[in-house]
């Protein structure tokens, strides 16, 4: 058996590739790193906006966190720093502290908080974690987010006020009633932006269309004469510099804690789930192992250190990690070019950036709130299953209507509640023989036969948990007096999993049942069955010779169960006919018989005619 490698977290996992690295691997990695930083500079800074902050910040953020997640991650080609959800949760968590003086302060608390919590949940080795969001719930958040990122800057986009109103859905609506006062220029330069991206959207893996967008809509302000378009300067002027060393606990923070609590643990969740299923893709690609519990740590030391030079929450970007490796990147080297680039620019280009107008990085968001939304998974996700599309639907109207931070928990819980309620259902079928040799299930249903039989046949599929133990003693005591058996044999090699209120409703039952003179006989189990009917001492009820563990083959021990039976039941004629007519025939294939079709199908076994 091949067992998956252990996801063990490593001080200093870069020191492994460092030594196997090739002068090869340079040319890939320094032009992959070159090629993001260009696409992610208008990105980071139209992120730093979404999140409410002086765009200075998302610019810091993707120069840190990209250079300390790549060398303390596992994914190599997986590109950390601002993305649309978090700095849109980061908006939302923080809302009450928009207009006071502390909020720069405990926004850079809030990204040490959301580092903690991944950092944390790497020690605890909670990797596997990301198995149990569900991804009808990701999919309605990512929805949400998406249509709340491609509106949220309307204002902007239509060169109006942003009003007073901070409820989503209330503001879009603000913002929209106020159409007829849109700044014409501020319409155009959107208009203009919103046509490149997405009439050059294809190109984007070849050329940074996003620059050429922003370059664009720099050349509008400039040229056009008699345009009064917001610019980022009039927003928060950038400066020139690298970013200074701030310490994220200030006076009072410990104040703030639970105010701030859900939401970094929305973020911390949210972008490990973006970074793991990124990394996890593209590290398929390539036929590598991706450590869940060290890509947690390197995500979350990366926002801790960040938290300290003044960046936002952020996590891996699908759009800019797929930039990377297809742009050529082979190692953590293309995301530390990035961070070296990144922080050239914040040098060399400060003056370019405060010219960008807010309409153009509107319409970017725009784009990228509507690239977000997937239209054929949700397709595919509604002609799949109806439970999952509620489950979508009720993520969705939590993240848009009420709040973000509860959209992706409610889509969970959601979920888990589906899955007690599925997991509440007893299947629980009669085995019958039929007359090639093979066995048919036949359901306890409303409407369905049974014949009465001295033996009856019974097999269990999936888990039997606590929700279904009082129906299975009530099945199993309505088989008793419907079908009048004196042998019952369950065959549970289909029952994943058994917990003790079901083993409590057997043992009940088989101790019952042998009262009145009837035997429980059990098929298709293991070891660890046998075992946990002897620690339960439910051997006086269940005893060994009743017991008959599966093989190889499928099917055998149960045959075996049913011979015995037969050989045990005092009248023959009490046994149902189909089973009468089994037992007197037997249609069996035998493992040798089987081995002998093989060869003569392989042509090693010549025929006879």
């Amino acid at each position: 058996m091949i067992h998956p490698p252990v996801d063990r977290i490593h001080p200093a996992p870069f020191i492994k590739v460092l030594r196997g690295y090739r002068i090869g691997f340079l040319r890939g990695d320094v032009l992959a790193g070159l090629t993001v930083a260009i696409f992610a500079i208008p990105q980071a800074i139209a992120y730093g906006i979404l999140a409410d902050v002086p765009p200075i910040h998302g610019l810091y953020a993707a120069m840190v966190a990209s250079v300390v997640a790549a060398l303390w991650g596992s994914a190599p080609f997986v590109n950390t720093g601002p993305t649309n959800s978090a700095s849109l949760l980061t908006a939302a968590a923080l809302i009450g502290f928009y207009q006071t003086d502390a909020h720069l302060q405990v926004v850079f608390l809030f990204t040490f908080m959301v580092g903690a919590i991944r950092l944390v949940m790497a020690l605890l080795r909670m990797g596997s974690f990301i198995h149990f969001v569900p991804e009808s719930a990701f999919l309605g958040f990512t929805m949400g987010v998406g249509s709340m990122i491609a509106l949220g800057r309307l204002h902007h986009l239509l060169g109006i006020s942003a009003g007073d109103t901070r409820w989503f859905p209330a503001a879009t609506m603000d913002k929209l009633s106020r159409i007829g006062d849109a700044d014409p220029h501020a319409v155009a330069v959107s208009a203009l932006t919103l046509a490149v991206m997405f009439g050059l959207n294809r190109y984007t893996k070849r050329f940074p269309v996003a620059l050429l967008a922003m370059a664009l809509a720099i050349a509008y302000g400039v040229l056009i004469p008699g345009n009064q378009l917001m610019l980022v300067r009039d927003i928060s002027p950038v400066p020139t510099g690298l970013p200074p060393f701030s310490n994220p606990f200030f006076e009072g923070w410990t104040h703030h804690l639970p105010d701030l609590a859900l939401g970094a643990l929305a973020v911390a969740v949210i972008g490990l789930i973006e970074a793991v299923s990124i990394g996890q893709t593209l590290a398929v690609r390539h036929r590598m192992h991706l450590n869940f519990n060290q890509e947690f740590f390197g995500q979350g030391l990366s926002m801790i250190v960040c938290s300290f030079f003044q960046g936002i929450p952020g996590s891996g970007s699908f759009s800019r990690s797929l930039l990377l490796e297809e742009s050529g990147g082979r190692t953590f080297i293309a995301n530390l070019v990035f961070g070296l680039a990144t922080a050239l620019a914040l040098l060399t280009l400060p003056g370019l950036i405060n010219l960008i107008p807010a309409a153009s990085l509107a319409g970017l968001l725009l784009f990228i709130g509507v690239r977000l939304i997937d239209p054929v998974r949700i397709k595919r996700l509604c002609r799949t299953s109806t439970l999952d599309t509620g489950v979508m639907m009720g993520t969705l109207l939590v993240t848009v209507f009420i709040r973000i931070e509860y959209g992706i928990f409610t889509g969970i819980i959601l979920a888990a509640l589906l899955l007690i309620q599925k997991s509440r259902s007893l299947h629980l079928r009669e085995l019958l023989p039929g007359p090639d040799g093979t066995f048919e299930e036949r359901p306890y249903t409303p409407g369905s036969k049974h014949d009465e039989s001295a033996i009856v046949a019974l097999t269990v599929h999936g888990d039997l948990s606590y929700g279904v133990s009082h129906e299975l003693l009530d099945q199993l005591n309505e088989i008793a007096k419907d079908q009048n058996p004196e042998i019952i044999i369950m065959r549970i090699r289909q029952a994943f999993s058994i917990d003790f209120s079901c083993w409590n409703a057997i043992f009940d039952f088989a101790q019952s049942f042998q009262k009145v003179g009837g035997k429980v006989y059990m098929s298709g189990i293991d070891e660890r069955t046998r075992k946990t009917i002897h620690g339960a001492r439910a051997h006086d009820w269940i005893p060994d010779h009743h017991l008959f563990v599966a093989t190889e083959n499928l099917m055998e021990s149960f045959r075996s169960a049913i011979r015995q039976a037969a050989g045990e039941v005092p009248d023959p004629q009490r046994i149902s006919g189909a089973w009468q007519d089994w037992i007197e025939n037997p249609t069996v294939i035998t493992t040798q018989q089987i081995r002998d079709i093989q060869k003569f199908l392989s042509g090693d076994l010549e025929s006879e005619d």
